[in-house]
């Protein structure tokens, strides 16, 4: 039985929700329809899986690819692309109800394809930043313009120089207002970046095998919190899936601080998958979901202290 009774899926995307709710996750199924379940309190319950029926009329019949953050104020925005690779998007109110989806969302120039898709919220005073990976695997790029809400033009992220184009990219805050980038490049090689100040200017990209990163296959990242000595620290935590299907990760202890190193699981640790994403609940704890090699969905909660640093911390999922 997959987790909450999901469906079988093949893509994921989630993200934080503002005010009294928690986190929410999109799925798409092997057909392109896409799915939503939503935490009704931070930390707390889900509502169920639903359909189209949770947003109106005119959306994307075939879901090919999602990402998903928070945007502007803090309302949730999720983005799609259909399997004629047009855009869509569709976001919430201030009061936190869901839009009419548009169509063909913010034109890429020429005739521009992506096939991949991220998107990080930067806080109240950035708003959010989509990336994108077109059919010839560069990196795009297009922020929101605050305090307006719309958005720029598309333009060209930097490519570092060894790199073998890419494939994947997440992106999450590290707790003090500056953000992480990550990219997979074709040889499954993953490389960073972060912002040298909060909603400032980008560093260089790093590696590849940032932080002596396996050969990864799938990332997702989280802003995570941990608690150490009765502190509490925001941090950062990058999520890959190997080319075996096994789950890793590596995380901050402070924001913007070293490192612990990736996770490496016991020989008791057989999962594996293929898809993944996280997101934070709105409260002190984040969420990642894996969709395993027999298609069934998994999840993990990471609260306080539920990761310790080391080699000892492995994937314990929730199905």
């Amino acid at each position: 039985m997959s987790w909450q009774n999901a469906p079988v899926l093949i893509k994921l995307a989630s993200a934080q929700l503002p005010g009294k709710n928690g986190a929410q996750i999109w799925g798409v199924d092997n057909r392109g329809r896409l799915y939503t379940n939503y935490q009704i309190r931070p930390g707390g319950g889900w509502d169920g899986w639903m359909t189209n029926s949770w947003s109106f009329g005119g959306y994307p019949e075939m879901v090919y690819e999602l990402c998903a953050s928070q945007q502007h104020e803090g309302e949730a925005q999720l983005w799609v692309l259909d399997y004629k690779r047009q855009l869509w998007s569709i976001r919430q109110d201030k009061q936190g109800n869901w839009m009419p989806w548009e169509g063909n969302w913010n034109k890429p120039p020429g005739n521009t394809v992506f096939k991949k898709i991220a998107a990080l919220y930067e806080g109240i005073m950035q708003g959010a930043r989509v990336w994108a990976i077109t059919e010839n695997g560069t990196l795009t790029s297009c922020k929101q313009n605050i305090p307006a809400g719309n958005w720029g033009g598309w333009s060209d992220w930097p490519a570092p120089k060894d790199h073998a184009g890419w494939i994947e990219v997440s992106a999450c805050m590290q707790g003090d207002g500056k953000g992480a980038l990550w990219g997979l490049d074709s040889k499954l090689q993953l490389w960073g970046m972060t912002q040298q100040s909060p909603g400032g200017n980008w560093g260089a990209w790093v590696g590849p095998n940032w932080e002596k990163a396996p050969r990864l296959r799938n990332i997702a990242a989280v802003e995570t919190t941990v608690k150490k000595n009765n502190e509490t620290y925001h941090g950062a935590c990058i999520w890959g899936l190997t080319i075996d299907g096994r789950s890793t990760f590596n995380e901050q202890s402070r924001p913007s601080a070293n490192w612990f190193g990736w996770s490496q699981g016991t020989f008791t640790d057989t999962f594996r998958g293929y898809e993944i994403t996280a997101a934070r609940q709105n409260n002190q704890s984040a969420r990642v979901w894996v969709v395993s090699n027999d298609q069934v969905l998994a999840s993990q909660q990471v609260d306080l202290n539920s990761s310790p640093p080391g080699f000892e911390r492995f994937w314990t999922p929730e199905i």
